[in-house]
Order: structure tokens, then C-alpha cells, then sequence
């Protein structure tokens, strides 16, 4: 999985695209002045994550399937601690929930997970939230405001 940022994101957007990265183990980049096209390419056939912003402040989230195709758009805020960062390395997190939003985690964004609840790092996802835990700590929420869901072939706006 990749993740990026809208065109001129303000710090907090860099800061979320860097925690969300960091949590789910996976490569952020700058998408500097990137139209879709080359952020498509740029991911390589993995999945996409897209922070956007609203008023200067994280806002929404696009994700798209490795074919290119959004799959998903949710309008957020988000909520962190002091020290929203994941001290666990290299952990794969677990998924735990249920409902449309956790399936797609699921099935897109971390295929390999295997269902051992032991895992530091955890994603509990339900339809109006998204807590990341780390041994059972939350680091940071991201709090459900609205959400599409998409068959593919449609933008994400």
C-alpha cells in the first residue's frame, strides 16, 4: 500500500499521512505538483491511500484498489494523543470490526493480516470511527463523518 497526500497539504495532512503510514507499515510519499495519473502510476499496482484536506486540516481520506479504481471515500477528523506514533517497528496491525469499512481494510489494504488478536497494533474500525491501538492504547482516532462506498470505474468526488 502507498499513501500521499493532497496537492499543497498543510502540516497536520504530511503529520496524518506519516501516522498512517507508520502504522500500517507501509510507503508514504510527496505528491508535490503529481496529477492522479502519475500518483496512480507512482503507486505500482498497490493499493492507494489519499489524505485531502478540509479547511487546512485532514478531512478525507480516498482509497483506491491496485487497478486504480476508488473504492472508498470518507469526510473525517481526527482525534490524536501526545504520542500518536507506533513503537512496535516492523508489526503488521490486525483488524478487528465489523461492517462495509472494516471489510474493505480488510480485503484491500492488508491481505496478509492473519487473524491473531495478539497483535500489538490494532485497527477498530466500525461506521463512525477508527481507533489505531497499540497494546490496547489508542494512538489515534480518525472519527467517521460521512462515507462512500464505490463499485469502481467512479472518482471518489
Amino acid at each position: 500500500m502507498q499513501i500521499t497526500s493532497s496537492r499543497k497539504p498543510s502540516a497536520g495532512t504530511r503529520t496524518l499521512c506519516k501516522l498512517l503510514a507508520s502504522f500500517l507499515n507501509c510507503d508514504y510519499f510527496n505528491r508535490g505538483k503529481m496529477g492522479m495519473g502519475e500518483v496512480l502510476d507512482q503507486a505500482d499496482g498497490s493499493s492507494l491511500m489519499i489524505v485531502g484536506e478540509y479547511h487546512g486540516n485532514p478531512g478525507s481520506i480516498s482509497m483506491y484498489d491496485p487497478e486504480g479504481y476508488c473504492v472508498l471515500s470518507l469526510y473525517l477528523s481526527l482525534s490524536a494523543s501526545e504520542k500518536p506514533y507506533p513503537r512496535s517497528g516492523q508489526a503488521e496491525p490486525f483488524i478487528v470490526g465489523e461492517g462495509e469499512i472494516a471489510s474493505l481494510f480488510s480485503n484491500l489494504f492488508l491481505p496478509d493480516s492473519s487473524e491473531n488478536p495478539s497483535y500489538p497494533l490494532k485497527m477498530v474500525i466500525s461506521d463512525d470511527r477508527i481507533d489505531f491501538n497499540e497494546d490496547e492504547t489508542t494512538l489515534f482516532t480518525l472519527k467517521i463523518r460521512s462515507y462512500r462506498i464505490f463499485d469502481g470505474g467512479t472518482d471518489c468526488s
